[in-house]
């Protein structure tokens, strides 16, 4: 656990993931949450001397897989996006072991995975901003990398969660995106507002200000791609085509790993089914 400002802390899960706690002075909010029942246990062990009772908020930063099935089990209030889908807190069957590891992927197919769904207890639509004793804390939706993707700012304490909106040599998760949104929320975060502050992002923890630039023109390369696939009515095989040029944005080590292809073409081939079946609604209006 690394605490990177008073009372405010970042730890990586089991799956990976980077979390945020918010401790203030009557309560805990947490930015994602740990996956498992032990892990959940070991924190709250760790870190008894400095939480005031259970976590009261549980804030989501989007709908991938690892996120909706960290929420089975806890008992705090549930903050997320409208567009969120989370699991109900109930038995779950027929999911994985909990000793089996999780692929990060976006493959996630909630009504096939969890017994039932519930929305959150509180949702918002564009901003949304608690009062948590001595914290402000600024909920935003940025759809770029996420249709219910949002950023979690402390402006006094210069500290922003952006989930994965931001990755280090790993490629993007593309299924549920809008690459030319995405592309200008790197501008925004990359420009003078944002100097000063720690960037955590949930796969590599706290990114620098330079990382967002070359992130932004990883999604800008694929944002013209998608276009000019569009534009061309390139089939499903011409759109995987371009998987090893974006692989060559990141680490050669990175480019051997079936892990992060398999993402790729997953993400590819969501995003190509929800743009032809857009099209064919527009086309039969």
């Amino acid at each position: 656990m690394q605490e990177i400002a008073p009372n405010i802390f970042i730890e990586q899960n089991s799956l990976g993931m980077v979390t945020g706690i918010i401790r203030s002075e009557n309560s805990t909010t947490l930015v994602d949450f740990p996956f498992r029942q032990d892990e959940l246990k070991s924190w709250r062990g760790a870190t008894s001397r400095m939480v005031s009772g259970d976590a009261r908020y549980l804030i989501m930063l989007d709908t991938h897989y690892d996120r909706l099935l960290s929420s089975k089990g806890n008992d705090c209030t549930l903050i997320a996006h409208t567009n969120t889908v989370v699991p109900g807190r109930m038995k779950v069957t027929n999911v994985r072991g909990q000793d089996e590891p999780i692929i990060h992927t976006e493959s996630y197919d909630p009504t096939g995975n969890v017994a039932r769904l519930l929305p959150p207890e509180i949702t918002f639509e564009d901003r949304m901003v608690l009062y948590l004793d001595e914290y402000e804390v600024i909920l935003k939706h940025r759809p770029g990398a996420n249709y219910a993707a949002i950023w979690v700012e402390l402006p006094q304490q210069k500290i922003i969660f952006v989930g994965d909106s931001v990755m280090v040599d790993q490629p993007p998760y593309l299924g549920f995106s809008t690459p030319k949104i995405w592309v200008d929320e790197m501008a925004i975060l990359a420009d003078k507002d944002y100097r000063g502050y720690q960037i955590v992002s949930t796969r590599d923890g706290i990114v620098s200000q330079e990382d967002v630039s070359y992130w932004g023109k990883v999604i800008k390369f694929i944002s013209d791609k998608f276009d000019a696939l569009l534009a061309a009515q390139a089939e499903i095989e011409e759109w995987y085509e371009i998987i090893p040029d974006v692989m060559n944005h990141f680490n050669p080590l990175m480019r051997e790993d079936e892990r992060y292809y398999n993402r790729l073409r997953w993400g590819i081939r969501t995003w190509y089914d929800q743009a032809i079946s857009q099209k064919a609604d527009e086309n039969n209006d």
